[in-house]
């Protein structure tokens, strides 16, 4: 099959990650597989296939290069101050006329039209959702919120999902998607669940570096930080931690975002400057997996939670706070005592749980089940399956 994932941009983060690992793992399955991207952002992630083509469609440029599309970019800033939330999907009528006449030029170059076209994230389709062809695929990563758009919520679901292929990432990502539109009465094409796609072989030879990253032994928190991944909650988790079991290792939090100042913050006031170290951005995530003792996950919620696959990946312990999304996917069997509450004296407790508690072959055989639910291969098959022409 001929191929073309879409996202939004290319940014370090979980979902910009996913688009990839997607491309690639269609590319190696022997499919002809593209990757673009809507903005013309920094790109920080890249396909580990080096021969697999890399699109930027930088569609806001293309609009603002028309008069009539500068008229029409600052109308849709004057409809957003009245309909908050919403400029992109009014800005989406010149978008996706530039997306449709760009997509159609690719394809003339290739000699051959996509026979899918899957497009990763609601940020993404927020841009195109007026565009309607058999062969698109949406793909939801988050939880959904039933009222995101306040007032409006209803019509512009309508909008985004009626008569769509929508796939969602976790059974509670599934199940958030499929109360969504019974509340608003949606009726989408085709909905169903398929998880996101890992390389195995390949996180295990990225994890490996000779290098040591941190000269005590320590704990990992990983991600953007935005209020949603709540870095807040883990520091003081882990202050709990340190104050009622006396654990010797360090936090380390790898990720950047606009909570960083609040971050800092918190670590200041609990006078944690010797003990939790912020490690900005990294390109790869593998070898901080790899070095740490244990890997904790806050969240508020999340759409599958992919952090905690790697870090399984990279045979290091796990603990995460049991919150919407598709966790559970992940944390059973002999992970479900390491699920915590949101609360600091729970995720603490697990902290220091995982930390005492040795992982013996019933929990390899547990994490070996877990882990082939997000092999490759095994996510390819089902998009072929579900959606080959």
């Amino acid at each position: 099959m001929r191929i073309a994932v879409v996202v939004n941009c290319l940014k370090i983060g979980g979902m910009e990650r996913v688009a990839v690992n997607l491309a690639d793992a269609f590319y190696n399955d022997g499919h002809s597989t593209e990757l673009i991207y809507l903005k013309n952002r920094k790109k920080e992630v890249n396909p580990r296939n080096k021969d697999l083509p890399v699109h930027l469609f930088n569609l806001k440029k293309a609009v603002l290069s028309t008069g009539i599309g500068l008229i029409w970019f600052f109308i849709c800033k004057l409809l957003n101050v009245v309909f908050k939330k919403t400029f992109p999907l009014f800005f989406a009528y010149a978008e996706s006329y530039f997306f449709k006449k760009k997509l159609s030029q690719l394809e003339k170059k290739n000699g051959l039209p996509f026979d899918l076209v899957i497009f990763r994230g609601q940020g993404t389709f927020e841009h195109l959702w007026n565009l309607h062809d058999p062969r698109y695929v949406y793909v939801c990563e988050s939880v959904q919120t039933k009222y995101r758009y306040g007032k409006l919520s209803r019509l512009i679901f309508s909008k985004l999902f009626t008569n769509r292929k929508v796939v969602c990432v976790s059974d509670g990502a599934y199940e958030s998607f499929l109360d969504l539109i019974t509340t608003h009465s949606i009726t989408p094409e085709k909905h169903l669940m398929i998880s996101n796609p890992n390389d195995f072989q390949q996180i295990e030879l990225e994890s490996y570096t000779q290098k040591q990253l941190h000269h005590n032994p320590y704990i990992l928190g990983l991600g953007r930080l935005v209020p949603n991944k709540n870095f807040s909650l883990l520091i003081e988790a882990y202050n709990y931690a340190v104050n009622h079991y006396n654990i010797k290792q360090d936090l380390l939090i790898v990720g950047g975002g606009k909570d960083l100042d609040v971050i800092q913050k918190k670590i200041i006031d609990l006078n944690l400057t010797e003990r939790i170290y912020l490690k900005g951005q990294q390109s790869n995530p593998f070898p901080w997996y790899k070095q740490a003792e244990l890997f904790v996950l806050s969240s508020k919620s999340e759409g599958l939670g992919m952090v905690l696959i790697e870090a399984l990946a990279c045979k290091t312990k796990i603990v995460s706070t049991d919150c919407k999304g598709g966790v559970r996917q992940i944390m059973n069997g002999n992970l479900t005592p390491f699920l915590a509450q949101e609360t600091p004296e729970s995720l603490g407790e697990k902290i220091y749980l995982a930390l005492n508690t040795e992982w013996d072959e019933s929990f390899d055989s547990t994490i070996r089940k877990t882990l082939n639910n997000f092999d490759a291969k095994t996510i390819i098959n089902k998009y072929i399956h579900e959606f080959s022409v």
